[in-house]
């Protein structure tokens, strides 16, 4: 999921940016900012339909065993669900992926979670759209002085709701 947000031209140094339902117009130039975060909602009814159809199907491959003798197989898959239930309790659990894309005076800034920062300026810099297949996407920020890639945490169809986003506040910031 992802928000566009921007920073009072008044107030600069304010802690919470203010939200925004567009990228800003040429006239009235505010700084623009992109969090990007992952999705963490619960699981979507296919996903409990599919999750149920697994156990299902563990139940049924292991009662034949069991009938003959090999209590194993069904001990097998019960440590099996409990595993993947365990594994998708922890993610739920786990801190979500964060980015932060922020494009004002001619300078792009680009967070993530794990710490990492980096600033480049906005001049050189065009938007590159990679995909080695109609469900691939990546995006960056190239320049001259470095690469950004962005949107790791998005979805594919968020990725292509953000691109044309990005270009216009790219090219709002370079002053074109």
């Amino acid at each position: 999921m992802y928000e566009l947000l921007c920073r009072s031209t008044e107030r600069p140094w304010a802690s919470k940016p203010e939200r925004l339902d567009c990228v800003p117009e040429t006239t009235n130039p505010k700084p623009l900012i992109l969090h990007m975060q992952e999705n963490r909602s619960h699981l979507s009814q296919d996903a409990r339909v599919c999750f149920s159809v697994i156990g299902l199907l563990f139940m049924v491959t292991s009662i034949g065993p069991a009938l003959h003798g090999h209590w194993l197989v069904p001990a097998f898959s019960i440590l099996a669900m409990a595993a993947l239930t365990f594994a998708l309790e922890r993610h739920g659990k786990s801190t979500p992926a964060q980015e932060t894309l922020e494009l004002a005076d001619g300078q792009v800034r680009h967070r993530d979670s794990s710490g990492r920062q980096i600033e480049l300026p906005a001049f050189w810099m065009h938007l590159a759209a990679e995909g080695r297949s109609p469900t691939d996407l990546r995006l960056f920020l190239r320049s001259r002085d470095g690469s950004i890639e962005f949107g790791r945490c998005l979805s594919l169809d968020e990725r292509r709701a953000v691109a044309p986003l990005v270009a216009a506040a790219l090219a709002h910031a370079r002053g074109c």
